[in-house]
C-alpha cells in the first residue's frame, strides 16, 4: 500500500550528529537528527526531530519540501523516514558535496 501524499513542508533549523558503539555488536554507528519546525493544520508551529539519511547529513538550515516513507524502528515503532529534500521557494539550496581536503590547491 502506498501513501497518497508523502510530502510535507518543514523548516530545518540545524542538524545534530549522534554517534556511539553498539553494545550488542561492538560496531560504531552514526545518526543525523534534523531539528525541525513544522506548521500544522491549525497554523501552529511545533518543534521536533526527524532522522536524516547519511546522504542528507550536510543539509543546511532552510525550508524544504520533504518526501517521506514509512519505516519500522529498532523499537518496532512505525516512523517516518526522509527520502528526499527539495528546497522550498525562499528557502535554502540543496546541500553540495564538500571537496576533499586532498583536492585543495596549495597557495
Amino acid at each position: 500500500m502506498s501513501a497518497i501524499d508523502n510530502k510535507h513542508l518543514i523548516e530545518i533549523v540545524s542538524v545534530q550528529e549522534s554517534s556511539g558503539v553498539s553494545r550488542k555488536t561492538g560496531n560504531p554507528w552514526k545518526m543525523y537528527r534534523a531539528q525541525c519546525v513544522v506548521t500544522g493544520g491549525d497554523n501552529g508551529a511545533k518543534v521536533g526531530e526527524l532522522l536524516l539519511p547519511d546522504s542528507l547529513k550536510d543539509t543546511i538550515p532552510g525550508k524544504y519540501l520533504a518526501e517521506f516513507q514509512l519505516d519500522v524502528s529498532f523499537e518496532r515503532l512505525v516512523v517516518p523516514r526522509i527520502t528526499a529534500l527539495h528546497a522550498h521557494a525562499g528557502g535554502a539550496a540543496r546541500p553540495q558535496a564538500k571537496p576533499a581536503a586532498s583536492a585543495a590547491v596549495p597557495a
